[in-house]
């Protein structure tokens, strides 16, 4: 009697039969547009391996010093802008995009939902970086989360260096950018749009922490590897040179130097390099990671599934059609009961 009553009250109150109308169409379009990302097939956790290593750095013949958050980087010629609704933080630094993404998810977020994501910015963006990452996403999410080449790993108020070596850990080539106050990414090549972008994707780039002027901050020189020896140089002497490996652990220091060498060992998945300065300024270079074959490329490490996808739609859709119809045997017992 009580459900007959509370359905008869709607039904002979316009303003209650038009707000239970709103309540349902604006759930309905929540319910559509969280049901229309499809799961994804992680692949199993894999650091770099291989008996061969990739070295993203070609001659160093100019650096150029770019903020992506700055006012004037589209008076280079690159459209950015940061995409992301969701309350529980997760943005996506979008460079050379062509359309701005504007459907996001923006309450409970899974890792599908920000694959997805990923993947549908790809399709309009040059480069897709996660933005300031621990505000928005989960150090198990790094794990699995692909189809992106750069991170903002560092920027005001986030420090996000472990959840880069998180990402390379477990075998996802990113390379780092920096942005905000004291914060800048040098880009090596030509100082266009194109040159610049590819250099991020490549990795021909690293990220700087600096104090007064970046005109003051000693420069890269020179990056190589000799068979399995990683030589990396600067313009003055450094404090330190760290060499850092799988899981954020620095394999080797050197002091007072402005060269440093690295041997690979055979466990060894990826070495990146920090460079830190007595003034407190710090380069971070981008890692040399193993790999399996001759020619360098990228795995393949989130795919839809397809099947489970179908068949997750279709309860969906079992479950609210047979929704509706309990509201409509509702409705007809209350008009009944008249």
């Amino acid at each position: 009697m009580s459900e007959r009553k509370f359905w008869k009250k709607i039904k002979n109150n316009k303003f209650y039969l038009a707000l239970t109308g709103i309540i349902c169409a604006i759930l309905l379009f929540f319910l559509v547009l969280y049901l229309a990302v499809p799961s994804y097939s992680f692949a199993d956790i894999e650091p770099f391996n291989g008996e061969f290593i990739y070295n993203p750095y070609s001659e160093i013949n100019r650096i150029n010093y770019i903020d992506f958050r700055s006012e004037s980087i589209e008076n280079q010629g690159i459209k950015v802008y940061e995409f992301g609704y969701a309350l529980g933080g997760a943005r996506y630094l979008c460079l050379g995009y062509d359309k701005k993404r504007k459907i996001d998810y923006p309450f409970l977020q899974s890792v599908h939902y920000k694959q997805f994501n990923i993947d549908k910015l790809n399709k309009i963006t040059r480069i897709v970086a996660p933005a300031h990452p621990t505000k928005g996403f989960k150090k198990g999410e790094m794990t699995h989360l692909d189809h992106y080449r750069v991170m903002e790993a560092l920027s005001d108020g986030d420090n996000s260096l472990y959840y880069w070596d998180i990402a390379l850990s477990n075998g996802h080539r990113v390379n780092i950018i920096a942005t905000g106050k004291n914060y800048a990414t040098a880009c090596i090549g030509e100082n266009d749009a194109e040159s610049v972008l590819k250099s991020l994707e490549t990795g021909n780039s690293y990220a700087v922490a600096y104090h007064g002027s970046l005109l003051e901050v000693p420069e890269l020189q020179e990056v190589k590897l000799n068979n399995d020896t990683l030589v990396v140089s600067v313009s003055e002497k450094a404090k330190e040179i760290r060499f850092i490996g799988q899981n954020a652990i620095v394999k080797q220091q050197l002091s007072d130097v402005s060269e440093g060498q690295y041997v690979f060992k055979k466990d060894d998945t990826y070495i990146r390099t920090e460079i830190e300065f007595d003034d407190g300024n710090v380069l971070y270079l981008n890692p040399l990671v193993r790999h399996q074959y001759q020619y360098f490329f990228d795995l393949d490490k989130a795919k839809v599934m397809k099947g489970r996808t179908y068949l997750m739609w279709a309860v969906y859709i079992i479950v609210v059609l047979a929704f509706v119809r309990l509201i409509i045997n509702n409705s007809k017992n209350a008009n009944s009961g008249e």
